[in-house]
């Protein structure tokens, strides 16, 4: 799991790649990309910190992809003043996205953690 926690910083790349395609919308492609990196880590975590971390760090890289995202669309493409608006709204979805995934995911691994403890005989 050690290195598998580094590919959460896709998403940073991702939002890269989104601007250089010119598209500039909540794309439900990205949405299934982060949910499947979400149940990636619940299913490869050791350790409920191991979790928790990986998905802190997939939710910094979704934000910080939004913002970087953002900055390159004002500066290079459209200088709008909305445009700062949008990139904060789109990188507020994605992080509630993800807190929310995190959430579900963080139930469903004390759940297999609970159910692999009475299988051993630990409780």
């Amino acid at each position: 799991m050690k290195f598998l926690k580094w590919l959460n910083l896709i998403p940073l790349v991702m939002f890269v790649i989104r601007d250089m395609l010119g598209i500039a919308d909540i794309n439900p492609i990205w949405m299934i990309v982060i949910a499947a990196f979400v149940i990636m880590n619940v299913f490869m975590a050791k350790s409920m910190k191991e979790y928790l971390l990986s998905s802190l760090l997939l939710l910094i890289s979704c934000v910080a992809g939004m913002v970087l995202s953002t900055y390159y669309y004002y500066y290079f493409i459209s200088s709008d003043f909305e445009t700062p608006i949008v990139g904060a709204f789109i990188a507020m979805v994605y992080g509630i996205f993800v807190l929310v995934l995190a959430g579900v995911g963080t139930a469903v691994f004390a759940i297999r953690n609970r159910k692999e403890a009475v299988k051993n005989g630990d409780i």
